[in-house]
Formats: C-alpha cells, structure tokens, sequence
C-alpha cells in the first residue's frame, strides 16, 4: 500500500477497497482551488485559455498538494451555451451569471444545439482533460448539477415557481439539462476524466425540501449515475447545505461518494450513509485560519470517518496557499 499512487489511492477508495489512508483533493468546479496566489505567473485567463486552464490545475497539485488535477475553476461552462452572458473571471473572481436567458424554457429547449455548444468553454475543458490525463494523478472532471445548472440558465425564482405552479414544465426542463449533463459529462470521460464530480449547490433540502427533491433531483441523479455506471467511471456526488430532511433520499443513490459542506455533523452521516463520505473542512476557516485549528479540524474530519479529505464547499480566491497546504499536509502525515 505504500507505493499506492494518488490514483490509485482515489480510485479503491471509490470502489470501496482498502488502503492506507484518505486522500486529499479538490475537485475544482465549485470546489476550486486556483486561488488567487496559485495564479501568479499564468498571463492567460485560465478560466478560457486551454494552456493557462491545464497549468492551473497543475499547480494547484504541485503547489498545494491536493491529490488531483480538476477543471473547470468555475460553475458556469454548463450553462453559458444555453444563451446566457457570463463574466469570464480573472485572477481574483470567479466567472458569474450576468443575465439569465429570458426566453420561456420551451424555446430554450428548441433552440438549443449541443452540437455548436463545443466551440465554447465546454470545449476547452475537454481538451484540458486530454492534456492532464496520467498514470498517477487522478483527473476530476467537473458538472454543475441539474438544478444549479437549470437556475443558471433561467432565474432561479421563476425556476423555483414553476417547481410549485408547473412542475410537469419544470420537470422536462431540469430533465433536458440532466440528458445535456450526462453527454458532457461522457466526452469528460472519454477525455481522460477518472472521475466524475457533480456538485448541485441549489439542490439543498433547505432551498428545495424533501419532497421537490425527492422530485425534481432524485430521478436526474439516478439516470446520471447508470449512465456513469455503464461506462466504469466513479461519481462523486456534492450539496450544500443542511442534508438533514434528505439524508435518507441521498443514501438511496448510488453514488460512489457523497460530499457535505461543513455544516454537517459526519459522525452522524457516517451513521446514515452506507456510501463512501467526502469533506468536509470549513472554506471559512481555511481562508482565515488559525493552521492550529485547520489541523485540528483535519484530524477531527479523518477521526469522524470521513473517507476523502476536502474543502467543505467553494473556496474564496484569497485563500492563502498556506492554510490549503496545513490540511493537505496533515492528511499526509507531514505535521
């Protein structure tokens, strides 16, 4: 076990096999790790430029530690070829929605080309993905979830509505972007992705409630998760948020792992969730620190049976370099 490379350390843990201790990561995607200190030196925006994006998340690996290499650094490149603007980001901002489609979903749906979808971002990262592919770093392929990425596409209040008013409308548009997804998602993997994350922010039991979960996400989930299925790649599954009202529907999924943000207890999930767990160290604490408390909070995290170390939720770009390296060292025995 000792010789495990960072691959295969990720890959039995996924699988549910032993080994000789958590690995650390960062997916990226709304997990990103290019802060702002990484970037120093990378001229070219590597939120859009192929080379700067496939530097980043080298460095990210041999800067920080985290045991991946993972694009995108953002929750925007689903959505942006569904027609909506998009700030691109910089060294020191994500990429954001600016303004949402206003168009009725139907009309979304019909003029929507997958095909002329390549030439953008998504295109990008794909060839990211062939560039990072190795023998002994895990590439982690990133998808915004279907409900973050359907209140992406359209605003989220008038999304969250038709949930309530017209669910059979809403449910064959979160189903559109779910096909859409799994597609992207697929040319990941024949990429070069090992693994697959989705990380659905906006599906939280506190924003949507059990039963619109159980809904609206549960089935998109689990049709994502066979296709993965079918094709041998492990899905590591993330959401925001307080899991309490839904931590019975999540240990339904198949999924390969579950990631939980910071607020949730993981003793008490490890009790509930048959799955392999991720996470889940504060992004607040690892911005500001102390490096006592961020050990102290790693440990607790290994302690609590988490099975793969990472950052709880999305980092903000000031995290200093430091703080992410006291956690990533930690795991690996170094403190």
């Amino acid at each position: 076990m000792k010789n495990m490379t960072q691959k295969e350390r990720l890959l039995k843990i996924l699988r549910g096999e032993k080994v000789d201790r958590p690995p650390v990561i960062c997916p990226g995607g709304m997990m990103n790790a290019a802060v702002t200190a990484i970037l120093e030196g990378i001229k070219a925006n590597h939120n859009t430029d192929l080379d700067a994006m496939v530097s980043a998340a080298i460095k990210v690996h041999e800067i920080v530690g985290f045991e991946n290499y993972g694009v995108p650094f953002c929750m925007t490149c689903e959505s942006e070829p569904f027609g909506v603007i998009i700030s691109e980001g910089d060294k020191e901002n994500e990429p954001k929605i600016v303004e949402y489609n206003q168009s009725d979903v139907e009309d979304i749906m019909e003029s929507f080309d997958s095909e002329s979808s390549v030439n953008l971002r998504v295109q990008t990262v794909i060839e990211a993905i062939g560039r990072l592919k190795n023998d002994k770093v895990p590439v982690i392929g990133n998808i915004t979830g279907p409900i973050s990425t359907a209140t992406s596409v359209v605003d989220p209040l008038k999304l969250l509505r038709m949930l309530k008013k017209q669910p059979e409308r809403a449910y064959k548009f979160i189903e559109y972007i779910n096909d859409y997804l799994i597609e992207y998602a697929k040319k990941m993997v024949k990429a070069g992705a090992d693994v697959i994350t989705v990380s659905d922010p906006t599906a939280t039991g506190e924003i949507l409630g059990k039963r619109n979960f159980d809904k609206f996400a549960m089935p998109m989930y689990t049709k994502f998760l066979k296709v993965m299925k079918d094709i041998d790649t492990p899905v590591i599954i993330h959401i925001c948020g307080d899991t309490k009202n839904i931590i019975y529907s999540l240990n339904l999924l198949e999924a390969n792992a579950l990631s939980f943000d910071s607020m949730v207890n993981m003793r008490f999930v490890k009790s509930k969730i048959n799955t392999r767990l991720m996470g889940n160290i504060s992004t607040l604490l690892l911005q500001n620190g102390p490096l006592e408390k961020i050990i102290s909070f790693t440990k607790n995290a290994i302690d609590s049976g988490v099975d793969i170390v990472s950052p709880a939720c999305g980092l903000d770009m000031s995290t200093p370099v430091e703080n992410l390296k006291a956690m990533t060292e930690c795991v690996k025995g170094s403190i």
